[in-house]
């Protein structure tokens, strides 16, 4: 069995099916039709999930770390910590800057 639909309709079963979790047509038909119980997405879940992998990425391409002069495992530093605090002083008294201000 099929149906025709508009664009603007089409669209609109596509993305509630994305909504859905990505189920089939036949199931969201099944569902309607009261055969089928399909659970909905906890929205708070995905908010959780997103707001997760998307701190994971940042604090990936981010950290500010270095390794131990000891043991040479990586430590990483806590943003506004002592110990950032510690090396934003460094660089400041030994003269850091943008590369491009010591090209001469």
């Amino acid at each position: 069995m099929s149906c025709r639909l508009d664009k603007d309709t089409r669209d609109l079963l596509q993305q509630r099916l994305e909504d859905l979790g990505g189920i089939s047509f036949a199931d969201f038909v099944k569902d309607s039709l009261g055969l089928l119980q399909l659970k909905m997405p906890d929205v708070e879940e995905i908010k959780e999930t997103a707001w997760s992998e998307g701190y994971d990425e940042a604090e990936k391409e981010y950290q500010i770390w270095y390794y131990c002069a000891v043991c040479e495992k990586r430590i990483d530093i806590a943003p506004n910590g002592n110990d950032h605090k510690a090396i934003i002083g460094y660089m400041k008294e030994h003269g850091w800057a943008h590369a491009s201000y010591h090209r001469h």
